[in-house]
Formats: structure tokens, sequence, C-alpha cells
């Protein structure tokens, strides 16, 4: 295995922890992550999905290294509908703009959460605010050239996904 993707595995697994910490403490569910893979071209799977734009350094084993990616957090609706509910302890049968930020908020806690863990390790990590795409069978692509990988994410409330771009470059 080589040495980035050593760094990319150990970069994924705080995301996984902290969303699973979101779901276990803010809406009462266990989330059980699937096989993860990697996904080039689109890379969205629901109808509702928040992005967060990820920058910043790595210091560590060979030297300093610039990083970009980002988190995307993608639902299908009634997954969606149902961890909004849960969180604001309320029923809900369809999207409305009370819940239109649960999703970037639950994507920005998942990355404050991961961020604490990825400190330890030596990133120094810039973050953007997250934003939010809604549509059907909507379209997020990866930029050219930078890995994402993407795994399921299964709950009482349905599967849902985590997405993680990174690409690094000498500082």
């Amino acid at each position: 295995m080589t040495e980035f993707n050593k760094r990319y595995l150990e970069f994924c697994k705080p995301f996984i922890e902290a969303v699973k910490e979101v779901y276990g403490t803010m809406m009462g569910t266990e989330l059980k992550p699937g096989k993860p893979a990697i996904k080039e071209g689109k890379i969205s799977h629901g109808d509702i999905s928040s992005i967060m734009g990820i920058n910043g350094t790595y210091t560590g084993l060979g030297g300093n290294k610039k990083f970009k990616g980002s988190l995307v957090l993608s639902w299908p609706e009634e997954t969606y509908l149902k961890s909004a509910g849960a969180m604001l302890m309320e029923e809900f049968t369809e999207f409305n703009e009370e819940i239109s930020d649960v999703g970037m908020e639950i994507c920005n806690i998942t990355m404050g959460n991961a961020k604490k863990v990825l400190v330890e390790q030596g990133y120094n990590i810039e973050m953007s605010i997250p934003t939010s795409v809604r549509g059907k069978k909507h379209e997020i692509r990866a930029q050219d050239g930078i890995v994402t990988i993407g795994t399921p994410l299964e709950s009482d409330f349905g599967t849902f996904y985590i997405e993680l771009s990174y690409e690094d470059y000498d500082a």
C-alpha cells in the first residue's frame, strides 16, 4: 500500500466515526457502514446532499503536503426526512424550509468532530461553510484527478452515503 493510500484511509476513518457519533448522539440510531468503494465521475447517490470543501496541510512522514478535498453527505429524501425528524423531534412527511439546513448542520458537526482527530494526526484543516443541493437524482461530480471514496451508511431511517474526496500535493 502506498503512503498516499494509507494516509487517505487514515483520513477517512475519523469522518465515518464522526457521522456515527452524530447519528448516535443526536438521533438515537446506530449507523452501520457498508463497503467503501472508489468513486469516479458522479459521486452523489441521493435527493439531498450537503457538501463541504476541505483544504489545508499535512505534516508527517514524507514531509509537508498540501491537500484539498470535500465531504459530501447524500440522502434519499425519505432517509433525510426521518433523520431531520429524529434530530428535531418532529415528524416530517415532505421537505420544507424548516428542515432545509439539517443536512448542512449534520455535515458541519461531522467535520468538526473529525477535525479534532485529524489535527492529532498532523492535519491542519481549513473548512468551508457547507452548502446543500436538492433534486431527485441530482449529480455532483468529483474533480478530475481527485480520489473519492464513497461509503453507504445504514440506519433505522434508511441508507445514505458519505463521500470523501482527497488530493495532496507538495507544499
